[in-house]
């Protein structure tokens, strides 16, 4: 899940395809149009088409390996040699080993229960452009802003390994990771914070159905409004997952750390996105948020209080802990 907590928005404005004409395949009525760029994801200068807007490295470098792939074909047909059937053969051997990368981690790896792959599924088929147009959600949202059913087991273990009892999640979009987290059984709470309150209506039916309803206390509500509020209340939190407004990431960190409570002794946090499609390294005006991502990672970097491991699972994840503890 993605960029949502800090501010609406201003989508769907005629101005901003004024610079399109009639006769683009960009073109097309602001209420009609729907491109992931809308969702503040990404900066989209171009109008770039949704499918084209890749979700991790790996799925940016398999599609460069299609584009060489293609201009290799391109020339071949123009003049065919040995070298270039050679090249094709490596781009598209290239292509098999990180396209099949994910797919294979995830067959061996423990399967999400049911429920969470359901509410993945059912996520990226809900109408997200509508539900915007409806005014139901004061954001544009897109389903790849859902973690995956994998990225769910993954802190599903990091839960059970560190035995955590309280989690604090900022950014809950459909729930997938929330309900994961809650079916860990030496999880007691789940505090899930988040913008929309229409995603605690759309959620709310498969907390109950996983069983887990009682043990997920959702507070809708400007994130960091929201973490003064739980510092206040005395809230202690084993394990903390930052997925929300890239934007927004130091401050969270920033206000968590600062707080004498908020992290439990010996906890931990975890901060999705932080390679961001590879663009702190492979920089690419589609992405939006790589300056932000890139500071943040710093940030963690430069913090003498802290230690820190990136992990390149999905899009990355960087796991926090106050040093010495």
């Amino acid at each position: 899940m993605d960029e949502r907590l800090s501010e609406k928005l201003e989508v769907s404005r005629p101005d901003l395809f004024a610079q399109f004409p009639d006769s683009s395949p960009y073109h097309h009525p602001p209420t009609l149009m729907y491109n992931a760029a809308d969702a503040g994801q990404y900066a989209n200068p171009l109008g770039i088409r949704p499918e084209d807007i890749k979700q991790t490295p790996h799925d940016r470098i398999v599609h460069l390996l299609e584009q060489a792939s293609q201009s290799v074909d391109s020339a071949s047909a123009l003049s065919p040699s040995e070298h270039l059937v050679n090249a094709k053969a490596l781009i598209e051997k290239a292509k098999a080993i990180v396209d099949g990368y994910d797919s294979y981690v995830t067959e061996y790896s423990s399967p999400a229960p049911p429920i969470v792959e359901r509410m993945w599924k059912d996520g990226h088929e809900h109408d997200w452009a509508k539900v915007y147009l409806e005014g139901k959600t004061k954001l544009r949202l897109i389903p790849d802003m859902s973690a995956g059913s994998y990225e769910g087991v993954v802190l599903q273990h990091l839960a059970k390994m560190s035995n955590a009892r309280a989690v604090l999640e900022i950014g809950m979009f459909t729930g997938t990771t929330t309900v994961s987290l809650a079916l860990v059984p030496s999880v007691d709470k789940v505090t899930a914070l988040d913008i929309e309150i229409y995603l605690l209506e759309h959620n709310l039916p498969n907390f109950k159905e996983a069983g887990v309803a009682s043990k997920i206390d959702v507070r809708i509500g400007n994130a960091l409004e929201t973490l003064d509020k739980l510092d206040e209340e005395g809230a202690s939190f084993d394990m903390v997952f930052i997925d929300a407004d890239k934007p927004s990431y130091i401050k969270y960190l920033d206000r968590i750390l600062a707080s004498p409570t908020l992290l439990a002794k010996r906890g931990f946090i975890a901060a999705d996105n932080v390679v961001y499609k590879a663009s702190p390294w492979v920089p690419d005006p589609v992405y939006k948020w790589r300056e932000d991502l890139h500071a943040f990672n710093q940030h963690v970097r430069n913090r003498s209080d802290v230690e820190a491991v990136m992990l390149p699972i999905e899009d990355g994840i960087t796991l926090i802990r106050r040093k010495g503890e």
